[in-house]
């Protein structure tokens, strides 16, 4: 830090030296003849007048090679002493810094090493960089500073940059092939009385001019469809939208939104135009039809198999969500452990979709069309005239992900008006996700509507699986991230970014253990075999639901504190609660789980015996012939199961903050035996063999998940 510091002091001090004699230090412009990208490409000998960032300088003797820098284009310039005059060798040499911004003059040339370069005829100081910039090969290694810092990390980042540039070119693409094929543009309301067009909970805000309460829009569909009532032929909106709900990487409560409708179409014609529109994307973007995802290749080529959401669900949890109505969804779902709280109130439709994602979905890898969609989770859709209880719809997966969700429009104001009434019925019985009667659409209807079907796709999701990102906070340029905290005094130094989610950063250390003594941790260990970012990496591979992601995410911050607080192994504590349950989305069987996970482990290089017993042991009920008799053993097993208490806890608060969460609410939680049935209360209570005490526990466990709330979508 103080290194840093003092740099920034160095700077400063530069930077009133260059006032003192007498160079602007914010002139108001510099002619440029090319940007740096289209100087790239010009024939040695042009004459160029370019600008950009000092990226780096290396000077040898009386020959000084710097490197402007733009987000398009990089080029190398060569100041030469006695080619430029003796002040402005001088001054360049003891005022400009890297990071600085410059305008450069001369002809170019190539180098010896063949590198394109402008030999500097003149330099001109354009902007002081106060701060420094990182250094070249560590550049921003947290990831939350990456996000926080977008400014920073573009300068030093080839990849970011081309991911953002990979962003601008897939959404002028889909523009461009809109427009060619007869779309109109346009822009709807992002501030509505009625938030409509898909199911979702809504922000709330308050019009001060009208007085008036309003929701930012969920989504723009009933507003285009209102504009294919007004006459639009096809229609097309790049959106924002915004839904209040859970943040994971594969969702964000901001994001974009491509939506267009099209009269006279229906859903088949639709999933032909989104093929051909794909294919031409990644033709332009990318110059092919594959791309690899985590040494998986993806193939958009050849045609798209249409796969079936009631036959893929039958075949993988033998549940026929055709045959049952939500109550018995709801005993099926209790079967298959995958119930939670909140559940009883959800209608059948959104049990149908959480069976599907949290059981179907991670494995639709390659391109397909997913069909077959009860009805009763698209209320606005059309439903299929041979069978009524599917709608005609479909879903692009891609790697576990949807893609495009898009079907033939209902365009029956009396039908809307019922489903309508029926999803407000779920709204007021606890479903906050369901749709408002939105009358203004309805009065829209009934002036006609011809045959439409309707598309959708998420933008940021679509750029994070072409570029690799890990989260769609990474192509997002500036996500959304808790404030900063500052320092108390202006005079004290700057407070360090944290990112307690990033695997390669230890999270806050709790406070020692105080009530419940010094147990026994003789059964300890060290090294666990793995980085925190192989680990990551394993778990990536075999860990695809929302669901068990969050889990494995606030198992992994609860053994760190736990490792905290014991001064044990922080990494290995952490590697452990996240791989924990490896095999879960694979392996149902109670008597085989666990058991597949530490043969992964092994495969990965992991080989300490402990740390395989403790994994095994955290199912030592389902196993039957694993006992849990070590500390270690212990310390894993209530750790993992105390995160489903504490995530419920949230959840039926007010707000589902982590941040409102008091531990001894979560403590009060563990008496109702009604309350997150499927948590063991004597799991939890393992923590006394640890000695922790249950409130220390509980504290322990809420202040360490706080860490990692946004990835928890608390």
């Amino acid at each position: 830090m103080s290194e840093h510091r003092s740099e920034t002091e160095v700077r400063r001090t530069k930077r009133e030296q260059l006032r003192a004699a007498g160079v602007p230090l914010h002139p108001e412009r510099f002619e440029r003849s090319h940007t740096l990208a289209e100087a790239g490409r010009l024939s040695e000998g042009t004459e160029v007048r370019v600008a950009g960032r000092l990226a780096a300088v290396r000077t040898f003797g009386k020959l000084t090679f710097a490197h402007l820098q733009d987000v398009h284009g990089r080029l190398q310039v060569a100041l030469r002493k006695g080619e430029l005059d003796d002040e402005t060798w001088q001054r360049f040499h003891d005022y400009f810094d890297r990071g600085d911004f410059a305008g450069v003059a001369g002809a170019l040339f190539v180098t010896k090493r063949g590198e394109l370069t402008v030999n500097a005829r003149e330099i001109t100081f354009l902007g002081k960089a106060l701060a420094p910039l990182p250094e070249k090969w560590k550049g921003l290694a947290d990831p939350e500073i990456r996000q926080r810092q977008r400014y920073v990390d573009l300068v030093m980042s080839d990849e970011t940059r081309a991911r953002f540039k990979l962003r601008t070119s897939v959404v002028r693409t889909l523009r461009r092939f809109l427009d060619d094929h007869g779309f109109d543009e346009v822009e709807t309301p992002v501030l509505q009385t009625v938030p409509s067009g898909a199911s979702a909970r809504p922000f709330l805000t308050h019009h001060n001019a009208l007085d008036l309460d309003v929701y930012l829009r969920i989504a723009p569909e009933t507003w285009l469809k209102r504009l294919v009532a007004g006459g639009y032929d096809r229609v097309y909106e790049m959106a924002r939208c915004f839904r209040n709900e859970g943040m994971d990487p594969s969702h964000l409560q901001d994001f974009t939104m491509l939506e267009y409708y099209c009269a006279y179409w229906s859903w088949e014609d639709n999933m032909r135009f989104t093929e051909k529109m794909f294919r031409h994307l990644l033709d332009e973007v990318l110059g092919s039809q594959q791309i690899e995802w985590r040494g998986r290749t993806i193939d958009f080529s050849g045609e798209w198999p249409r796969v079936d959401m009631g036959d893929l669900v039958r075949e993988k949890t033998g549940i026929d969500v055709a045959s049952l109505d939500a109550d018995g969804l709801r005993a099926a779902i209790r079967e298959h452990g995958l119930f939670e709280e909140g559940m009883e109130r959800l209608g059948r439709g959104a049990l149908i979709d959480i069976v599907y994602k949290r059981t179907v979905r991670g494995d639709l890898v390659q391109p397909c069309f997913l069909t077959g969609i009860p009805a009763d989770a698209l209320p606005l859709a059309r439903r299929n005239e041979n069978n009524p209880a599917i709608a005609d719809c479909f879903q692009l997966l891609v790697n576990g992900w949807e893609i495009v969700k898009a079907y033939s429009e209902l365009v029956d104001p009396y039908e809307q008006r019922r489903l309508f009434q029926e999803q407000e019925r779920l709204r007021t019985g606890g479903d906050d996700e369901a749709m408002h009667i939105d009358e203004d659409y309805l009065r829209a209807m009934e002036f006609g509507l011809p045959p439409i079907s309707g598309w959708g796709m998420g933008i940021d999701r679509l750029c994070a699986l072409l570029t690799g990102a890990d989260s769609l906070r990474d192509v997002v340029l500036f996500p959304l991230l808790r404030p900063e905290a500052r320092p108390e005094t202006p005079d004290s130094a700057p407070a360090p970014d944290t990112a307690a989610s990033d695997p390669s950063k230890p999270a806050p250390a709790p406070p020692k253990p105080t009530a419940a003594g010094a147990p026994d941790t003789s059964g300890d260990v060290g090294e666990f075999g793995l980085t925190r970012a192989e680990a990551m990496e394993l778990f990536k591979a075999h860990v695809h639901t929302d669901y068990l992601t969050k889990h494995c995410l606030a198992s992994a911050i609860v053994m760190e504190g736990v490792a905290a607080r014991f001064d044990k192994n922080r990494d290995t504590y952490w590697c452990m609660g996240l791989l924990h349950d490896l095999d879960f989305e694979t392996v149902k069987e109670p008597d085989r789980h666990t058991r597949e996970t530490v043969r992964l482990m092994r495969g990965a290089g992991v080989t300490d015996e402990t740390i395989i017993k403790a994994v095994l042991a955290h199912n030592a009920e389902g196993l039957g012939d694993i006992e849990r008799d070590c500390w270690l053993d212990y310390a894993l097993s209530c750790a993992e199961t105390i995160t489903g208490l504490v995530m419920a806890a949230a959840k039926v608060l007010p707000d589902k903050k982590l941040a409102s969460l008091k531990p001894s609410s979560v403590k009060k939680r563990m008496k109702k035996k009604d309350f997150a049935k499927q948590v063991s209360r004597e799991a939890i209570l393992q923590c006394e063999k640890i000695g922790l005490t249950l409130e220390e526990f509980c504290a322990l466990a809420v202040e360490s998940m706080r860490t990692i709330s946004d990835d928890l979508g608390l």
